[in-house]
């Protein structure tokens, strides 16, 4: 499959900035997200998770989520914080999980957030994998994948102006959705995930692909059975990496840039940097960000 990035863009770059764990301090939020748009960074992005169990041994990609995101702040209020303090560099949430939340009023807080800081959002949006989670919550589990896809038409439908929209989960009427920004229609959607389903979710009702920890060649190995559908099409394929301290940032940011990847988010927190070595780390990529 052709690359993507047929724009001719340069790579965007993200950061992952700890709305949790040991490193969840204002003034350490503040400091980090002002240092990253300094240093060239494109996007600051915070993670999702609003209430979980105490259960040990709970675990995502091989970390233990107790240690990780039970000491979280709600991202969209930290995003939302951490952008009157900055003034340029946009922010979104790696993955805002679309299903435990009325699609009606993120739609709201969104449009909002861009309209408020003239057009500093970003966004991927996903299914959930804690069931639990969906439990606390009153949500049902085994309809995360089709109340993600209505979330994402009653999403663009606002965004787009519609004032009307008749689903399965919910349905609304001649209103009024203002303020909206013109700008707003054309944000892509993206879409996380790498099964068939989700696959397919991106394609019909995204705009773009994020599957996290994929290497370039299998971004596109992914998408290569659709090749077709995505012929002359915008489709924006982003990435979220873990680094650690032996990574070699030169090989991996070109194997995404020669796959057409468009945007790769770095996350030091699961890796083997210490939380108090983060604010140095981040500088050395920032200066790999700015002479990119």
């Amino acid at each position: 499959m052709s690359k993507n990035n047929s724009s001719g863009e340069k790579m965007k770059f993200g950061y992952t900035i700890e709305n949790f764990d040991e490193n969840l301090d204002r003034d350490y939020l503040i400091k980090t997200a002002k240092i990253a748009e300094q240093s060239g960074f494109e996007s600051l992005w915070t993670v999702d998770h609003i209430m979980q169990s105490n259960e040990k041994g709970l675990t995502i990609y091989g970390d233990t989520t107790t240690a990780l995101y039970n000491n979280i702040a709600e991202p969209l209020t930290t995003i939302a914080f951490l952008a009157g303090h900055t003034n340029k560099i946009m922010f979104g949430i790696s993955t805002l999980i679309l299903p435990i939340r009325n699609p009606i009023i993120v739609a709201k807080q969104l449009s909002s957030l861009d309209f408020l800081t003239n057009g500093r959002v970003v966004m991927t949006f996903g299914a959930g994998w804690n069931e639990k989670e969906f439990g606390f919550l009153g949500e049902n589990f085994k309809k995360r994948g089709s109340k993600l896809r209505e979330g994402l038409q009653i999403i663009r439908a606002l965004w787009n102006g519609e004032t009307s929209f008749e689903g399965k989960y919910y349905q609304f009427q001649d209103v009024c959705f203002k303020p909206l920004r013109l700008e707003l229609s054309r944000l892509p959607l993206i879409v996380a995930g790498t099964s068939d389903y989700m696959i397919e979710t991106a394609i019909k009702y995204g705009d773009g692909l994020h599957p996290a920890g994929a290497t370039g060649k299998e971004i596109q190995e992914i998408l290569a059975p659709h090749k077709d559908e995505l012929e002359d099409r915008e489709f924006f394929l982003s990435v979220h990496v873990d680094i650690y301290k032996n990574t070699d940032l030169d090989a991996l940011i070109t194997e995404y840039e020669e796959n057409g990847i468009h945007r790769v988010i770095l996350d030091l927190s699961r890796g083997d940097i210490e939380p108090k070595e983060r604010i140095e780390f981040l500088g050395k990529l920032g200066d790999f960000v700015r002479n990119f």
